[in-house]
C-alpha cells in the first residue's frame, strides 16, 4: 500500500516580516514541523523567499499553502443577507458568512504571486474556530492580532450576536511620533499606549453593546493574544477598572490556520486551492507505451529477422580512450556558507520585541549578543529557553541596571544536531582556470559585493588547494541584506566561504557586518 505525503505552509504575513510554518503529513500523520522568519518589507514576496516555498512545494504534490488576508477588511453577514456587490463571499459558521472586498483579496493574491497560494481566510475564521473548539456564554471574546481587534459577543446559546473590528495604534505609528526617543523607551511607550487603548475599546465596546438594547448581559471578557504584550498586573488593573471578570490567553494562530487548511474547514476559504501535479496518468501511459513498444518488437522485428535470413551485422567498435578528468576536491562552500546563515538567523530568532541587540558575536561553537532589555525576566521567560534548544551553557551579565538594562548574554557549547540533508550540497563542477592571481580574485569580489564594502587581503595558505584570506567589513540595513549576499556566495561557481566569527553592531548608518572570507582555488 502506498503511503500519502502532504505539505501544509502557513505563511503569515505582518507589518515587516513573513512567518512561515511548515508541517509534513504521511498518511495524515504530522511526522515533521518547521518553521522559519523572513524579513519582508515589499508589497509582493521577494523571489528568494518564493524560491524556497517553490522548492518545498516541488518535493510534495499535495503541498497547500495559506495565509490570512493582509489587509483584513471583511464584513461578516448573515445567511440570509444580500451578497455585497464587488465582494467575494464565503462560510464563516452555520449562521453567518464573511464578505471581502475583491481589491483586499487581490492584494494578498498578488503578494504570494511568485509562489502561488491555496488557501486564504480572515481572522475572523481563526477566532470562530477557537469559539467552536472552545464553548463559552455571554463572553466578548476579541482577537488582537497585527494591529487590529477583531471582536464578537456570543449568547447563552453560544451564537454570535454582535462583531465589530478595530485598529490598534502600531508601534510604526509611536515610532514617528514626536515622543520617539529610542526603541527601547519607544517599545515601553507603546506598550503603554496600547495597554490604554486596549481598556478603552473594551469599555466602548461593552457601552455600544448595551446601547443597542440586547437583552443579554456579558459575564466575561476574553482576550485573545498572538504576541503578548500586557502584564499579569495590566491585566488585573483593567478588570478592575472596567469591573469585569478578564482574562488574558494566547493563541496558536498557526495551528488554527493549519487546521483552517485541512480539507474539513478548506472550503471556508475566499479561494479555491490550485490543482495538485499527479504522475498516475504519465506513469500509466509510459507503461503502456513500452509494452506496446516490446510487444510490437517480439511480434514483427525478430520473426522478420529469422524469415529473411538477416544476419546481425556486429560491428566492433574501437575503444576510444577518455581522458581521465582529474577531480578538483575544493570545501563544499554551500554547506560552509549555508551552516553560518543557519546559525545566525536562529540566534536573531530568539531576540523578542522589547529587546534591542547592539551587537552580536557568531563563532562555530558559541555566540555573545550585547542587549538592552526593560525586564530582566524576559532574558528567563524567552531568551534562554530558545537558546537552551541548540547551546549547552546559556548566561546572561548585566552591566548597567538603570530605566533601560544593559547585559551581556553568553551561549557556547554547539549541540544541535544537524543532520545530511538540511543543507545543499555542491554539485556542480568548480571553475577549474588558470591559476588566479590576488588582483583577480579581488577583482572579482568586488563584483560579488556592494560598492560600499572594504576588501582587504590578510593572508594566503597552501595545502591540498590554495586559499586566500581576505577581511571583508559592509554596512547593511538589515540581516536580510546578509542572507541575500550568501545565496550569491552559493550561486557562485567558485570556491567561497565565510569563516568564523562573525561580528554584527548597530551603528547610526545601520548593522556593521565584519568576517574573514576565504576564496579556495586548486594549487
Amino acid at each position: 500500500m502506498f503511503s500519502k505525503e502532504s505539505l501544509y505552509i502557513n505563511a503569515i504575513k505582518f507589518s515587516n516580516q513573513l512567518k512561515v510554518n511548515y508541517k509534513k503529513l504521511n498518511n495524515d500523520e504530522i511526522i515533521e514541523t518547521n518553521s522559519s522568519t523572513f524579513i519582508a518589507t515589499d508589497d509582493i514576496l521577494g523571489r528568494d523567499i518564493a524560491t524556497k516555498l517553490n522548492n518545498h512545494a516541488s518535493e510534495i504534490n499535495n503541498t497547500y499553502i495559506s495565509t490570512l488576508l493582509i489587509a483584513d477588511d471583511t464584513i461578516l453577514l448573515r445567511k440570509k443577507e444580500v451578497k455585497l456587490r464587488d465582494y467575494v463571499v464565503t462560510s464563516l459558521n452555520n449562521d453567518y458568512n464573511i464578505a471581502v472586498s475583491k481589491n483586499t483579496l487581490f492584494e494578498t493574491r498578488n503578494y504570494f504571486e511568485k509562489c502561488g497560494i491555496d488557501y486564504i481566510f480572515s481572522a475572523y475564521h481563526i477566532l470562530n474556530l477557537h469559539i467552536e473548539q472552545n464553548p463559552c456564554n455571554n463572553n466578548l471574546v476579541v482577537l488582537l492580532f497585527n494591529n487590529q481587534a477583531f471582536c464578537i459577543v456570543v449568547n447563552d446559546s453560544g451564537q454570535i450576536i454582535y462583531n465589530k473590528r478595530f485598529t490598534l495604534t502600531a508601534f510604526e505609528d509611536i515610532k514617528q511620533s514626536k515622543f520617539y526617543e529610542n526603541e527601547v523607551l519607544g517599545q515601553k511607550l507603546y506598550d503603554e499606549v496600547y495597554a490604554l487603548e486596549l481598556e478603552e475599546l473594551v469599555k466602548n465596546i461593552i457601552e455600544e453593546f448595551y446601547k443597542q438594547g440586547k437583552n443579554i448581559f456579558i459575564e466575561k471578557v476574553s482576550l485573545l493574544y498572538n504576541i503578548r504584550y500586557l502584564t499579569e498586573a495590566q491585566i488585573s488593573q483593567m478588570s478592575s477598572d472596567l469591573m469585569i471578570d478578564l482574562t488574558y490567553h494566547p493563541i496558536s494562530v498557526d495551528e488554527e490556520l493549519y487546521e483552517l487548511s485541512k480539507s474539513t474547514h478548506s472550503n471556508k476559504s475566499f479561494i479555491r486551492p490550485r490543482p495538485k501535479p499527479t504522475n498516475t496518468f504519465r506513469n500509466m501511459l509510459i507503461t503502456l507505451v513500452i509494452f506496446l513498444f516490446l510487444f510490437t518488437v517480439s511480434l514483427f522485428i525478430l520473426p522478420y529477422n529469422k524469415w529473411l535470413g538477416i544476419e546481425k551485422k556486429i560491428e566492433k567498435v574501437e575503444e576510444k580512450k577518455v581522458e581521465k578528468i582529474k577531480e578538483i576536491i575544493l570545501p563544499n562552500h554551500i554547506k560552509s556558507n549555508s551552516i553560518i546563515e543557519f546559525k545566525a538567523l536562529e540566534a536573531l530568532e530568539t531576540i523578542p520585541y522589547d529587546v534591542v541587540l547592539r551587537e552580536f558575536i557568531l563563532d562555530r561553537n558559541n555566540i555573545i549578543l550585547d542587549v538592552d532589555m526593560l525586564k530582566k525576566d524576559t532574558f528567563i521567560k524567552v531568551i534562554k529557553p530558545e537558546l537552551k534548544k541548540s547551546y549547552e551553557n546559556v548566561d546572561i551579565k548585566f552591566k548597567e541596571e538603570n530605566i533601560i538594562l544593559k547585559a551581556l548574554i553568553k551561549a557556547n557549547k554547539y549541540h544541535k544536531e544537524m543532520k545530511g540533508n538540511t543543507f545543499k550540497n555542491y554539485k556542480d563542477v568548480y571553475i577549474s582556470n588558470e591559476f588566479m592571481p590576488i588582483i583577480a580574485v579581488t577583482e572579482q569580489l568586488k563584483i560579488l559585493f556592494p560598492t560600499n564594502t572594504i576588501i582587504n587581503f590578510k593572508s594566503s595558505s597552501k595545502d591540498k588547494f590554495n586559499t586566500f584570506n581576505y577581511l571583508i567589513n559592509l554596512v547593511v540595513k538589515s540581516p536580510l541584506e546578509f542572507f541575500k549576499l550568501i545565496d550569491t556566495l552559493n550561486n557562485e561557481l567558485y570556491s567561497i566561504n565565510i569563516t568564523y566569527p562573525v561580528n554584527f553592531i548597530k551603528t547610526e548608518a545601520g548593522i556593521e557586518i565584519e568576517f574573514t572570507l576565504q576564496f579556495n582555488q586548486p594549487i
